[in-house]
């Protein structure tokens, strides 16, 4: 994994420099977006990690230039206060995720792994992992962490070419995101502030391990249902566990909320597709996008 880091602030930079060497990171760094840039063409980064507000060519400027470039780089914006506003543009622009500043080790590192799996962990024998059941297609697996990059990896093969390489990577990312989610709070049933202080910990492979190894988690299943039709994929993940509270997720736009993960990944998908719906207590999910873009509609 390669990663570039565009910071202007010297001791930001400079922190979180040598927090990704320290992690055995390859990483470049750029003091402004025009340098990140020449850098970027140079590099080839898997991820890119900057600053919104920069000199000479501001992080949104360099994410849209990047992403002209390069669809599939994983790009993460950091934010300082009172530019919130703009880490929802970057969203809205291609962005995987946003940080609020100051970024700690708890935050990013495991974000970066995260990424480092859906990049580089493709599957050797797809059947070690899970199986189709019908050919309409329904996918069963068990539900384990480990199986997500295999599982995402078969059910995007399915949509052949019916989308760009930017629009597939931003459905793969997704769709980690929500089969994350019903593993870890839907079978698991780990709770967003357990979550947090097992990040903090790092502890959180720990407790995956304990819920595989105990009777009560050990046989739970996660289906995904995938539906092709003339004008749109759709894919529905449902777990059979308790499920979760969807309705009570913290919203990531306010200013509360924006140093906190947790529920934020909830949160990104509804930028990557077209429609996303709950059903139940959150055991079942649904996605749909389209396979040309639709039009804007016009409010009056």
């Amino acid at each position: 994994m390669k990663v570039l880091l565009v910071e202007d602030d010297p001791s930001s930079r400079l922190y979180l420099e040598s927090l990704l060497e320290i992690n055995n990171i390859s990483v470049r760094v750029a003091e402004n977006g025009i340098d990140g840039l020449n850098v970027f063409d140079e590099y080839l980064p898997d991820i890119v990690i900057t600053d919104i507000q920069m000199p000479l060519m501001d992080g949104i400027e360099l994410l849209e230039t990047i992403k002209q470039k390069k669809p599939e780089t994983v790009v993460i914006i950091t934010t300082a206060f009172g530019s919130e506003r703009y880490a929802i543009q970057a969203l809205r622009l291609g962005a995987s995720n946003y940080l609020k500043k100051p970024v700690t080790g708890n935050d990013l590192i495991p974000i970066l792994r995260k990424y480092n799996k859906i990049l580089f962990d493709k599957p050797q024998k797809f059947d070690e992992c899970g199986k189709i059941t019908n050919r309409t297609f329904r996918l069963e697996f068990q539900a384990r962490m480990d199986n997500i990059p295999q599982i995402v990896d078969k059910l995007m093969s399915e949509t052949g070419y019916l989308f760009t390489d930017r629009i597939r990577f931003d459905m793969e990312m997704g769709l980690v995101e929500l089969i994350t989610n019903a593993i870890e709070h839907g079978c698991y049933e780990i709770t967003y502030s357990e979550k947090r202080k097992a990040l903090e910990s790092n502890t959180l492979e720990m407790i995956y391990a304990e819920k595989l190894n105990s009777l009560q988690y050990q046989n739970l299943k996660i289906i995904v249902e995938y539906t092709y039709e003339t004008d749109f994929s759709t894919w529905t993940i449902i777990d059979n566990g308790k499920g979760f509270e969807y309705k009570n997720l913290p919203d990531p736009t306010n200013d509360e909320n924006l140093e906190q993960l947790s529920g934020r990944g909830i949160f990104i998908t509804g930028f990557l597709f077209d429609e996303r719906t709950y059903s139940g207590r959150g055991n079942v999910v649904t996605v749909k996008k389209y396979h040309k873009a639709q039009p804007e509609t016009v409010s009056e």
